[in-house]
């Protein structure tokens, strides 16, 4: 199917393929910024055991996090129990106090990886949908990294 319109020539396309440039240029300009502020974040708040999960650390019912269905079955949690880890415990202790609202996105993180991984730490304060199988600021949006700053 051939297009009547020459897609180069349109004035508001142009301007939309330009707003997606300067879109990703200052994406990519924030990310070294944003990176080295995750470091100084997770130096904040510490670094977890390694062998916790998510699911383990916050209790079911949580809200903005449970979902439950049928059966009282949550979504989230999938039958784990609550464990207590003094170490993951205090990190997520420190992740709530540093929050905006003290309502971080828990269901975005993986807590085993903030041992490691200081984007983990940081996507507790990103939007709460959207980010849990996003790797690194580099594949994150737009929106991820202009949450952080």
């Amino acid at each position: 199917m051939a297009a009547d319109t020459n897609i180069f020539t349109d004035k508001q396309t142009n301007n939309w393929f330009k707003a997606c440039i300067a879109l990703n240029l200052t994406k990519d300009g924030l990310t070294d910024f944003v990176v080295t502020e995750l470091l100084n974040v997770q130096t904040i708040v510490g670094r977890s055991c390694g062998q916790c999960f998510i699911q383990n650390l916050i209790p079911c019912s949580t809200q903005y996090v449970c979902k439950k269905r049928k059966g009282n079955n949550c979504s989230f949690h999938n039958s784990q129990q609550r464990k207590s880890c003094q170490t993951c415990d205090k990190v997520k202790q420190d992740i709530t106090l540093l929050h905006r609202f003290e309502r971080p996105s828990w269901a975005n993180t993986k807590a085993e990886l903030w041992v490691t991984d200081p984007w983990e730490i940081g996507k507790c304060y990103l939007p709460p949908d959207g980010y849990s199988s996003v790797s690194s600021v580099q594949e994150s949006d737009f929106n991820g990294g202009l949450a952080l700053c």
